[in-house]
């Protein structure tokens, strides 16, 4: 008789304390109710992807870590995987966030637009040449080289000149 009380007890403090924990006990239902609902979806609307911050500071927090540490890296040839991997790193950020700056130009003069694409696009195509030299120390100073000639042409026509990169 103890040992039923015991495991009557036990069963008891087990469905409490599942119960308790959340866990639900399996409840049948007839086809229609156990039918998944479908997921509410909402669709992405480019207008929904804006800036979080300003240009100025997308610059500095983002793409100058990554420039200094080029510039650092580009002072001599990487000695190992570690080295190169360290170069890619820095030189996928630099290309990726120059996509992300072409949408960021000037929406008001639509000269301006055209000039800040075309610049956008010529500093993202020589970024994602150095990124893709990683291993080849000449081809990537090379184009190490135009992407900041590339760069400083965004900042001397859109930041009347301040902000020049050295090599």
């Amino acid at each position: 008789m103890k040992i039923i009380k015991s495991l009557c007890l036990a069963t008891t403090m087990a469905a409490v304390m599942a119960v308790s924990a959340g866990l639900a006990f399996p409840i049948v239902q007839d086809e229609e109710t156990a039918k998944p609902k479908p997921a509410e979806t909402t669709t992405a609307a480019d207008d929904q992807f804006v800036p979080v911050d300003n240009m100025h500071h997308f610059m500095e927090y983002i793409c100058e870590p990554s420039y200094k540490a080029l510039k650092e890296i580009m002072l001599k040839e990487p000695e190992d995987r570690r080295g190169w991997k360290a170069f890619k790193n820095h030189a996928l950020v630099l290309a990726e966030t120059s996509a992300l700056v072409a949408s960021r130009g000037p929406k008001d003069d639509e000269e301006q637009s055209k000039q800040w694409h075309q610049i956008s696009l010529d500093v993202h195509q020589t970024a994602t040449a150095l990124y893709k030299a990683a291993g080849n120390f000449e081809e990537a100073t090379r184009q190490y080289g135009l992407m900041i000639a590339n760069c400083n042409k965004c900042h001397t026509v859109f930041a009347e000149s301040k902000h020049q990169l050295k090599k």
